[in-house]
């Protein structure tokens, strides 16, 4: 019976020792399905995943490296070292875009510069030659590709010009109207100014003053420009506060309880809250004992000093500012002893004759009485005609003498007059001089 033979083993036998060699394709397709498992296996000694990582890894140690050392050296680096400036957002890649790659230096052997080892061996066969400028940055700007120089980047560097900054200052901020404000101007890299008050004036000043006359708030701004471009604004709040105003008037009154002519101080005043009165010679100084803080005083006139010429009032309002006004006596006292004065000259109502009756601290042109500073208790007054004829004579103390006499007009002259009587301390008085009557058609 003969041997059963299996188809493997046929198979196997027909194909012992024989060697099969793939085609290119199946050689291609088996290499490219075993290239990714082999490169994920590890294995020390071929390239695979791992490797990758730690090359990645050391490339990335290495750039933070050199960026710590490149700052570093960056602020270290003298200003005169630096080549060329250019502007911030350039990034490097910009710049070697722009480099050309046939104008870019080689280095030769061993780290030479062939144009520097050039330069030195004509050097060294003529010696006429200058020897190059040591200027580090001219040696820099040499170097400088051509490209980078028509790019402008150099020109814009050089020509840079730093915009304008606007900054003032104020002598003062609040104060009392009217204010006067000097403005100190502070800008910097500027050339011309435009100032505006918030007022509606303007000025072109560098350092103006200028005058705020009403009460408010005003936002003063100041332009500073260079050559018309880049222009800087700053402001600054000047604030005018409220001031009164001092207003009065004299007027001569009745006479006190003590027979002393006084003056009425009529007080006008308008936004004040506090008030000074006092007496004041010709160059505006105190120069009495009296003052008075009322609203609306009475002054004595034996109180007034021979050197007193005006009174002065000081008004304060509730913001703290103030204003003066000054009005002149209406009269001069000569001395402190004197209590009664007489005019030297009046010219009669040409209209006829009157009572010539006149009311206390009147001072009328057309009678001649007298004018006082203190009512004697005992009075009388006599005029006379150059030739000594009594014509006029009244012991009431506010009747004077109305130019006429017997109805008729008194013809215009001069005339003596006395005066007699006796003052309420009981001290008597007697007094003379003389007045000029002057007519006039046209009174």
């Amino acid at each position: 019976m003969s041997k059963k033979l299996r188809i493997e083993d046929l198979l196997q036998s027909s194909l012992e020792g024989a060697e099969l060699t793939p085609s290119p394709e199946s050689w291609r397709a088996i290499q490219h399905k075993l290239r990714w498992p082999q490169f994920l296996r590890f294995r020390p000694g071929s390239f695979n995943i791992y490797y990758a990582g730690a090359l990645l890894l050391a490339a990335g140690a290495v750039v933070l490296l050199l960026a710590g050392l490149k700052s570093r050296t960056g602020t270290e680096l003298p200003e005169e070292h630096l080549p060329v400036l250019v502007p911030a957002e350039e990034t490097a890649g910009d710049r070697q875009a722009e480099i050309p790659r046939e104008e870019s230096h080689n280095m030769g052997p061993a780290g030479t510069d062939p144009d520097t080892s050039s330069r030195a061996s004509q050097a060294e066969e003529d010696p006429a030659q200058p020897e190059e400028s040591p200027d580090p940055v001219a040696r820099v700007e040499e170097k400088v590709p051509e490209a980078l120089q028509k790019s402008g980047v150099l020109a814009e560097t050089a020509s840079f010009d730093p915009a304008p900054l606007s900054y003032f200052t104020t002598s003062i901020q609040t104060g009392c109207a009217p204010l006067t404000v000097q403005f100190t101007n502070q800008s910097v890299h500027a050339t011309s100014f435009y100032w505006d008050f918030g007022t509606g004036e303007t000025s072109r000043e560098e350092n103006p003053v200028y005058e705020f006359k009403k009460a408010g708030r005003y936002l003063v701004s100041l332009t500073s420009d260079k050559d018309g471009t880049y222009p800087a604004v700053s402001r600054s709040l000047v604030e005018v506060l409220e001031s009164p105003v001092a207003d009065f008037r004299i007027e001569e009154g009745m006479e006190g309880i003590d027979n002393h002519v006084v003056l009425n101080l009529v007080n006008y005043s308008s936004d004040a809250s506090a008030f000074a009165w006092n007496l004041v010679d010709k160059e505006s100084a105190d120069c009495s004992r009296w003052s008075s803080v009322e609203y609306q005083p009475t002054l004595q006139l034996n109180t007034i000093t021979p050197d007193s010429r005006a009174v002065k009032l000081e008004v304060i309002n509730e913001n703290g500012c103030s204003d003066t006004a000054v009005q002149p006596l209406p009269l001069v006292v000569q001395s402190s002893e004197t209590r009664i004065k007489f005019a030297t000259a009046f010219s009669p109502n040409p209209s006829g004759p009157g009572d010539g009756s006149f009311a206390p601290g009147s001072r009328r042109i057309d009678l001649f009485h007298p004018i006082y500073i203190e009512v004697p208790v005992e009075y009388r007054m006599r005029i006379y005609t150059r030739r000594g004829e009594l014509i006029f004579e009244t012991r009431e103390v506010y009747r004077g003498w109305d130019g006429y006499l017997h109805q008729e007009a008194a013809p215009a002259d001069v005339y003596v007059w006395m005066v007699d009587g006796r003052w309420a301390d009981g001290e008597p008085f007697s007094m003379h001089g003389d007045v000029t009557l002057i007519r006039n058609s046209y009174w």
